[in-house]
């Protein structure tokens, strides 16, 4: 089984023969491939599914469970619940899981980042249905047995010791920026770690795995099927955690490590999802400043990281708009030697702040934008992922076409009135030899 947390994130766009889900009657004729079907339950969980014609299928289950839900008293949660996947629960113990998926040549694995936790199996079409038992299995009825939980501990500091200064630049930028709520870290803090109780675990699982905060995707799945399937699925209901998405701006969260090199993340108030346009309008302008060469050995088009690396030649940049549900970063990253930080970070902050792109730029954006998104409903992995985001943002999905569609509704004027908001205080987090490293009060 598998494990990974991600940083940003960019938030768009058989039937069987088995328990409550198999009398789901057979769809009359196969989904056509490409179209996304749509269902909210009663219990107001969101079911999505779609057909790509693989041998694979991959079903996800999600939930608002990210660190965001956290509070002071449980910092660190989901990063250990996201660790603790696969461990006995009600339904089956740790051997019993990992036997079963991986006698039917399943993968069974769980994603985390600040808003979502997602676990997803993956298996051959004609073993859907025991990897479907087990999946269930897996997200229901979690126990946290102290043992099982302090025997992850070594996992959990191992995670963290990896944890590059480009990424922790990042999030203590989220720290600066929103204290708590988005301001909370992917990782649990390292004097939390080994110090979770099991009780807390399972008040945090309670309150924030429910079905009206949670979404069921599928791809290469009957849609019937996967609804028999989420109605099977013994979900708690609640409003869940309450947490702040307030921008505050103008704040630093510093690491100062020694070294030779520093690692600078700097941002302003961005765009959440829940404007769909603005939150387009970001995602174009972030293309448009730069998020890395398209070609390997290839240099960065945009106007943001070129401008940084005239100014700091040693130093890689790139653009950053961390986007969630209801708020959002815009900003940039770089990383390089200590003395160049200063220079990287000035030039940076000039450029955010008097952006104006052209309409080439723009064009590029918006290209670089659709190409990406194509990639993603291209691959049944991000696919799947990407569906559970939509069902729990918006409580529908779009299809590729829906998602170009919305692209190019959006003018070059929302995309320049994107920009003037750049102006707006930044906050600063920052890693290394932060001796060059200016200070957010002395830019704004």
């Amino acid at each position: 089984m598998a494990n990974s947390a991600a940083v940003s994130k960019i938030p768009l766009f058989r039937t069987l023969a088995a328990r409550g889900y198999a009398s789901q009657p057979a769809v009359a004729a196969a989904l056509k491939s490409g179209d996304v079907q749509t269902t909210t339950l009663p219990n107001k969980l969101v079911v999505s599914s779609t057909e790509t014609g693989s041998a694979i299928s991959r079903i996800s289950v999600a939930f608002k469970a990210g660190s965001r839900n956290e509070t002071h008293d449980n910092l660190g949660a989901a990063h250990i619940i996201r660790v603790a996947a696969g461990l006995s629960t009600k339904h089956a113990s740790t051997f019993g899981i990992t036997r079963n998926v991986q006698q039917v040549g399943g993968s069974l694995s769980v994603t985390a980042d600040r808003e979502l936790l997602s676990y997803t199996i993956e298996v051959t079409r004609d073993n859907l249905e025991t990897a479907l038992q087990y999946l269930e299995k897996s997200v229901t009825g979690q126990l946290f047995k102290p043992w099982e939980i302090a025997d992850s501990t070594p996992r959990v500091k191992l995670e963290l010791a990896n944890v590059s200064n480009q990424v922790r630049a990042v999030e203590l930028l989220h720290q600066a920026a929103y204290r708590t709520g988005l301001g909370n870290s992917l990782y649990c803090p390292d004097h939390k770690v080994g110090k979770i109780s099991s009780e807390t675990l399972q008040h945090f699982f309670e309150s924030n795995f429910t079905a009206n905060r949670g979404a069921v995707s599928g791809v290469n799945i009957d849609h019937q099927m996967l609804l028999g399937y989420a109605q099977s699925l013994q979900l708690g209901s609640g409003e869940g955690a309450k947490n702040d998405n307030k921008y505050y701006g103008g704040a630093d969260v510093r690491c100062e490590r020694g070294g030779k090199n520093a690692s600078v993340a700097v941002a302003t108030n961005g765009a959440g999802w829940s404007n769909l346009q603005e939150g387009i309008a970001f995602a174009v302008l972030q293309r448009a400043g730069g998020v890395g060469p398209a070609t390997k050995w290839g240099q960065s088009a945009g106007v943001l990281v070129k401008a940084i690396q005239a100014a700091a030649p040693n130093t890689g940049a790139t653009t950053l708009n961390a986007s969630y549900s209801d708020n959002g970063l815009f900003g940039f990253v770089v990383s390089g030697p200590a003395k160049e930080a200063g220079i990287a970070v000035e030039a940076g902050i000039k450029t955010l702040k008097s952006c104006s792109p052209s309409d080439e730029d723009i064009a590029r954006g918006k290209a670089q934008l659709k190409s990406e998104l194509a990639f993603i409903y291209e691959t049944d992995g991000s696919l799947v992922q990407e569906l559970g985001v939509q069902g729990i943002v918006y409580g529908n999905t779009l299809t590729l076409k829906g998602c170009f569609d919305a692209i190019d509704a959006v003018q070059a004027g929302d995309i320049k009135s994107a920009a003037r908001k750049l102006s707006n205080k930044v906050s600063i987090g920052a890693v290394g030899n932060l001796e060059h490293v200016p200070y957010a009060a002395d830019l704004n």
